[in-house]
């Protein structure tokens, strides 16, 4: 057969059985694999290109001899692996220890996303407000009409909004605020007796997004409200202030910047100074040294009236905030699909986060 194939051929087949002994381990013996019987690059893919290129009138022979080798050493392979394989395992039960202890399984633990929420339900806690939650299949009276949003705003179009075909004026809520109007209109028979109403409310919301580092279809907000007697934007700024500076650190300073939404006159974006840099400008910052945070304002005289609650005798304010992208500035984390990959190294990473 050495006739018929190429010396370095004939050289690697005659070296083949030393080399397949010599195999003490499953890393070696795959190497070794790869270089007789692999698909690129090794002897039977070479011996293959040589069969292509022969005569036709010694094709029969040389496909014979070929194929007999390849079988030769697959076979050899095949029974050097199992050998190998039962030794590794053999190996294992050896030094197995019936007196050590069973390992711990790996414990459950909230989504970072969860806790981030939780730590802002706590820093608002001490400050009266409770937890609100909704339906997250809303009608449009409480997602857009309650919120004083007109009928021809872009956000009501369904480029922007899942809309439940089956369901004629039903959608998947695009923000918290529909829990704005259902608690204002659940509490206002009891505003007088506890002089005002005060809530958080944090859960999923829908939009139309493209699916992309900073975007998604699902995401999570953080919504507040107070309503009361007098009150005014001073309020709000000092309440934000207490609460960035509970999360980021004492030395925080905020600023509002005007800004408008349908449901709050007037209405601002609020900045935090980078807590990542000490405000000395970053990446992150995008070197202003201030990070937007969240949008908020007072709350409009229409979203009040909509509730049933007199907007003559009672003021507020509201915020809104997306968890994701404090939670990408707090992590420095560059992706928002990774918290939604389920990743347990990444998850386990974020157990700094809180």
């Amino acid at each position: 057969m050495d006739q018929l194939l190429p010396p370095e051929i004939a050289e690697a087949e005659r070296a083949f059985p030393e080399a397949l002994a010599a195999c003490r381990d499953l890393d070696a013996f795959l190497r070794l694999k790869g270089a007789y019987v692999g698909r690129e690059g090794s002897y039977v893919a070479r011996l293959m290109d040589l069969l292509k290129a022969a005569p036709k009138d010694q094709k029969r022979e040389l496909g014979a001899a070929i194929n007999a080798l390849k079988n030769a050493w697959e076979e050899a392979l095949k029974a050097r692996q199992a050998e190998l394989e039962a030794a590794k395992k053999a190996a294992g039960a050896a030094a197995w220890d019936p007196t050590l202890p069973p390992p711990l399984p790996a414990r459950g633990a909230l989504h970072p996303l969860n806790r981030l929420m939780d730590r802002l339900v706590e820093v608002f806690r001490p400050l009266g407000f409770h937890v609100e939650e909704g339906p997250e299949v809303e009608t449009e009276e409480h997602n857009f009409d309650g919120l004083n949003i007109p009928a021809d705003h872009p956000a009501r179009g369904s480029a922007d909004t899942f809309y439940l075909a089956a369901h004629p004026g039903q959608l998947l809520r695009t923000h918290t605020s529909p829990v704005q109007v259902r608690t204002l209109r659940k509490l206002k028979a009891t505003i007088h007796e506890k002089g005002g109403i005060r809530f958080l409310a944090p859960g999923r919301v829908y939009r139309k997004d493209e699916i992309d580092p900073t975007h998604s279809p699902m995401f999570h907000q953080v919504e507040g409200m107070l309503v009361g007697h007098g009150i005014g934007m001073q309020h709000l700024k000092g309440t934000l202030e207490y609460a960035l500076r509970a999360l980021f650190g004492p030395a925080t300073e905020i600023r509002l910047r005007p800004s408008y939404f349908p449901f709050v006159e007037p209405g601002c974006e609020v900045d935090v100074s980078c807590p990542l840099c000490a405000a000395k400008g970053c990446r992150v910052c995008k070197g202003s040294g201030w990070v937007e945070i969240l949008g908020a304002g007072l709350i409009h005289p229409n979203v009040l009236e909509f509730a049933g609650i007199d907007s003559k005798e009672w003021s507020g304010w509201a915020f809104g905030m997306g968890v994701e992208r404090m939670a990408m500035m707090l992590s420095q984390t560059p992706d928002l699909r990774l918290f939604f990959e389920n990743d347990q190294r990444f998850l386990e990473a974020m157990g700094g986060l809180d």
